[in-house]
């Protein structure tokens, strides 16, 4: 499956602010259709990686891909987050959002064409019964009533088409804008989602952290904090190569989200540290949780695909921090990062808590 390179002046076109609505509609749909073929996540990295290839914008990123599928069949997390760091502006969220946004331009410019062709028939059919209004007192003779009634047969038959026309035609865009809005809808969802581990990401995190702490000062409910960190992570990656690492980290962030809560939240924080937001949660309920995890995930083994490399023994730390009033967002995050370092420096694979051993 090839996609045909665009020349320079077509590239500048797309750039442009009067760039084709029907295009990038176009292409936007067949990106959304190579998500769903090859399964690939729909994170706007994906997604821009696609749209890329069916314009043809950048042939390295094509050739790259091609390359790619014609090997495996399939683009992976790891081959997806590559290519787009060696080809694509880290800006893909906005990219993904601005496409969509073009789209959903061109619906609504159709939607307002059908609008105006509506008022004029209107218009036109109500000037065919003004001038029938004027002529009636007139017609004396059956021949002139039957040409007046013909008339008016007929202006009404056409209006009628004319009337199902248009509707057809909202129903349609009606469908599309809600296609895209479903779409859009997704994209914003995916900008709060780490594109490796499939969590929640550091921005989502900021956003909820700051409203868990503001809702327990008001409240008064418990709050936790832990962070999470993968004990001896640059020597993995050293010894088994980073797509072993990236494998490590994806079932870490699967193994936390598997054991909390649907109020909790896990985000990936940054690197190999995970934080892990735990609503109207004591100290002791999160300490016996992460506890929980800590064994969980040094007890997995995980078989990498392709060599057959099996991993096992991985261990990671803890620390916990526990809201008290007048506490903010910053200092809930230092306690909880500063328990995690006495984990660290009490020998690694541990967890870390006010109050507890």
């Amino acid at each position: 499956m090839n996609a045909e390179p665009l020349r320079k002046d077509d590239v500048q076109a797309q750039n442009s602010p009067r760039r084709n609505f029907v295009e990038v509609y176009q292409n936007a749909g067949k990106a959304f259709h190579l998500i769903d073929k090859y399964q690939t996540p729909p994170f706007p990295s994906t997604y821009s990686l696609w749209y890329a290839y069916v314009s043809g914008a950048d042939d390295q990123l094509v050739a790259r891909v091609d390359e790619v599928l014609a090997k495996h069949g399939e683009l992976s997390a790891y081959e997806i987050e590559e290519i787009v760091q060696a080809n694509l502006a880290q800006d893909s969220n906005e990219t993904a959002r601005q496409n969509i946004g073009i789209a959903f331009e061109k619906e609504m410019e159709s939607v307002l064409q059908i609008i105006q062709e509506g008022v004029k028939r209107s218009d036109s059919f109500r000037s065919t019964l003004t001038d029938a209004g004027d002529k009636l007192p007139n017609s004396m003779s059956s021949d002139d009533l039957k040409g007046l009634v013909s008339g008016l047969m007929e202006e009404n038959r056409r209006m009628a088409e004319v009337t199902q026309e248009l509707n057809d035609g909202l129903i349609e865009s009606q469908k599309q804008i809600a296609t895209l809005n479903k779409e859009l809808q997704e994209v914003q969802n995916q900008c709060m989602r780490d594109s490796l581990t499939a969590v929640s990401n550091r921005r989502a995190f900021d956003k909820r952290v700051l409203a868990e702490v503001n809702h327990a000062e008001q409240s008064g409910e418990k709050l936790c904090l832990a962070f999470a960190d993968i004990d001896h992570f640059k020597r993995l990656n050293d010894t088994y190569g980073h797509q072993s690492g990236d494998a490590v980290l994806q079932m870490f962030a699967a193994i936390i989200d598997q054991n909390i809560k649907g109020q909790d939240m896990v985000a990936r924080y940054g690197g190999e540290e995970f934080a892990i937001i735990l609503p109207r949660t004591d100290i002791l309920g999160a300490y016996n949780l992460m506890v929980k995890i800590k064994h969980s995930f040094e007890k997995a083994e995980l078989t990498i695909m392709g060599n057959n490399t099996r991993i096992s023994g991985v261990t990671a730390s803890f620390g916990i921090s526990r809201f008290k009033p007048g506490m903010t967002v910053q200092q809930l995050i230092e306690r909880a990062d500063s328990h995690l370092y006495e984990a660290k420096n009490a020998g690694r694979n541990r967890v870390k808590a006010e109050g507890m051993s």
